[in-house]
């Protein structure tokens, strides 16, 4: 019991460190995007994802899978501010699972071509859960508690003093974490891999090549990074939570766990806004902190992450039905068996 304590607490601190740096973006419709694994890539079209996972042998493996087409979801993609909360929670949800996969699978912990046991689906599970919950508390309740709690204690009754020093600690926080988590040996090499994301995606939009040097010329940095997502939603945040005037600590913490996920809905709302007019100053000036959060979270890949991230674009725009640009490389690569059922 102890062992599976640690093991779930080793895996939800991982965890909780690569979902921050590459939180999913809301994309547009017909956009792709990205996420860094356990050395390996996973990168999103409109209907499939791609993965490409480097393995201790030194080979890449890579996989598809069809994201969920349910009617409910169809309906729900339809609504706003509904839209970004089903994208969020799917993008989390899949993101999560690739992340633990990928850790065994770079590791050697697990077996390619083997199925995870029901014990290790369920410890997976639990793991998730417990870094969502990790997320919201550190990085929204505690600030926002932190902040009502120590204006009282000054007897200050301000309601704008304590929404910014709650938008300043959850900064603050959150910075410190990804700054603190990038020393760790694995998360430096999947800030890496994030830049090799955004290069690929970067080379992909602008009908580049993807090769090696192509990639290489383009910025690790990418205004639609969930990076900036979490930069928007602390904004909103700041200004939603407002309007409910100053609430106890325990009204307080009720506020942010039914409000977070509409903020986030909002938040994505807001992002597609400025996607649209992103050489607009005023859409430029909003996108910024993000950009400059990215200087944490991507760091320069070498040339065999630049093969990852080709390796994950490539599968995921051929599964769409589409291809990538004439003269890019192919970097060799097997199939990785995959366990979990597509959706219907």
């Amino acid at each position: 019991m102890r062992r599976h304590c640690g093991v779930v607490v080793r895996r939800a601190s991982h965890l909780l460190a690569f979902a921050l740096a590459n939180l999913a973006a809301p994309a547009r419709s017909v956009a792709y995007g990205g996420q860094a694994l356990v050395d390996g890539i996973l990168m999103r079209g409109p209907a499939h994802i791609g993965v490409a996972i480097r393995v201790p042998d030194g080979s890449i493996l890579t996989t598809t899978e069809l994201l969920p087409n349910g009617a409910l979801r169809k309906r729900a993609a339809k609504l706003p501010i509904a839209r970004g909360v089903v994208i969020l929670v799917e993008t989390l949800v899949l993101g999560s699972r690739w992340l633990l996969r990928s850790a065994e699978l770079s590791s050697g912990q697990a077996s390619v071509g083997t199925t995870s046991s029901r014990g290790d689906r369920a410890l997976s599970a639990v793991t998730v859960v417990l870094t969502l919950v990790f997320v919201m508390a550190l990085f929204n309740i505690i600030p926002a508690v932190t902040a009502s709690l120590l204006l009282s204690a000054l007897s200050a009754d301000s309601l704008l003093a304590e929404r910014l020093l709650d938008g300043i600690l959850q900064i603050v926080i959150l910075i410190a974490y990804l700054s603190l988590a990038g020393r760790s040996r694995d998360i430096d090499r999947t800030y890496r891999y994030h830049g090799a994301e955004h290069r690929a995606i970067h080379a992909l939009e602008n009908g580049d090549k993807l090769t090696r040097a192509d990639l290489a010329r383009w910025p690790t940095a990418h205004p639609r990074c969930g990076t900036e997502f979490l930069v928007v939603v602390i904004l909103v945040s700041l200004v939603a939570f407002t309007t409910l005037g100053r609430l106890d600590p325990l009204e307080t913490v009720a506020s942010r766990v039914f409000g977070i996920p509409l903020v986030a809905g909002l938040s994505y709302e807001i992002l597609r806004l400025l996607g649209k007019y992103r050489t607009n100053p005023i859409a430029r000036a909003l996108a910024a902190p993000g950009l400059a959060v990215q200087r944490i979270t991507t760091r320069l890949p070498d040339d065999e992450m630049h093969d990852v991230a080709i390796a994950a674009l490539t599968v995921a725009v051929e599964a769409g039905g589409e291809s990538v640009p004439a003269g890019s490389e192919r970097p060799t690569w097997g199939a990785l068996q995959q366990e979990v059922a597509t959706h219907g």
